[in-house]
């Protein structure tokens, strides 16, 4: 087939310029600092680095080539991988980086008291503590240093203890507990010493310590503060300072941190808690409550962070109840919601999620 004369003309034209720019490519695709190149101020990046075409005399050469940054790229969420737990992992997770973006490093050192000081679990549980102490004390000064005793020996953790005996005369192995302006963790290593429970002692700083702030507000009103109360919004700080006492490096996130908690939050379990809670039961204390209080204490409370509220709101409820309140009313004044509306919604929000509610 033959073609016109003006066509064949327009043909060869672009068949030149698509040599030249193949010829351009072809130098640009390797370019060596030095080496002639054939249009001043033309640029080609090359495994990380930018060369441009300069003038040097009546030369043009390639420039030596500055690093370039890559492009960013879409990071997936590191929460999806929760599913239905994603939402409340999250919100925790921001509000706790929030949180330790303002905690106080200079905050005296704990009295620390070790049964085995060279014992490097128990040296890590004590910087955990430390670290709990720096992220509390920005929410409300406890006014002392707090004792943080561990031991693995019966008779020398009762020894420890024997000038408040009767605060703390419940703690049994591989248990901690705060009283009397106290911390103390009986690591029970001839009972259980695996991987699981040498986690849950781990934790034990960021719980107790918390419930020293709240010991300091309550005053001799403790049967007013629900179960739930309590001992949730301590395992919610407690999953805060795990997550972030080491930079992130045992912890990627709150989600990972908080699967430390193994406590009952289902509903075949817990459904007799949560009832009597909604009638706004007093406290029953450790035990009564198949654990529940710490498992599903932690998804109320971790539902509140993700309604905007804070470990703050959580003090603050508890210093009303200290200055005579019951739980109802300083519940509604903190919180702006009545404890009624409050079930009500969690129940809905229970249902979204993968415990049988």
């Amino acid at each position: 087939m033959h073609l016109p004369l003006r066509s064949v003309t327009i043909s060869l034209t672009l068949l030149a310029l698509v040599s030249i720019g193949l010829g351009n490519t072809a130098n640009a695709a390797t370019p060596k600092p030095g080496a002639t190149c054939p249009n001043a101020g033309s640029s080609v990046i090359e495994n990380g680095k930018k060369f441009t075409c300069v003038k040097s005399g009546k030369k043009q050469i390639w420039s030596k080539g500055v690093a370039v940054n890559k492009p960013a790229t879409t990071q997936s969420d590191p929460f999806a991988i929760y599913g239905k737990d994603a939402a409340r992992f999250k919100a925790v997770d921001e509000y706790g980086a929030k949180l330790v973006s303002t905690r106080i490093k200079s905050a005296p050192s704990l009295n620390v008291i070790l049964q085995s000081p060279s014992d490097k679990a128990v040296i890590r549980m004590t910087e955990n503590a430390q670290y709990a102490f720096t992220l509390y004390e920005q929410l409300m000064p406890l006014g002392f240093v707090p004792k943080w005793i561990v031991g693995e020996d019966e008779a020398w953790i009762k020894d420890q203890l024997k000038e408040v005996s009767p605060c703390m005369s419940w703690l049994s192995p591989n248990q901690g507990g705060a009283s009397c302006r106290i911390t103390a963790v009986w690591r029970g290593i001839k009972i259980r010493d695996d991987a699981a429970m040498r986690t849950t002692m781990l934790v034990q700083g960021g719980h107790e310590l918390f419930h020293l702030y709240q010991q300091e507000l309550q005053k001799e009103h403790f049967a007013k503060i629900p179960d739930w109360f309590r001992e949730g919004s301590a395992s919610v700080g407690m999953g805060i300072v795990l997550t972030h006492f080491e930079d992130r490096k045992s912890f990627a996130n709150y989600g990972a941190a908080q699967k430390a908690e193994l406590s009952a939050r289902d509903k075949t379990q817990c459904k007799a808690a949560l009832d009597k809670w909604e009638k706004n039961l007093a406290a029953e204390g450790f035990g009564s409550n198949n654990g529940c209080e710490y498992g599903l204490g932690l998804l109320m409370n971790e539902y509140l962070v993700m309604k905007g509220h804070t470990l703050n709101d959580v003090l603050e409820v508890i210093r009303l109840i200290g200055n005579g309140s019951d739980f109802p009313t300083a519940f509604q004044q903190i919180y702006k919601i009545s404890t009624a509306d409050f079930f009500t919604q969690l129940r809905t929000y229970l249902k979204t999620l993968t415990y049988g509610w």
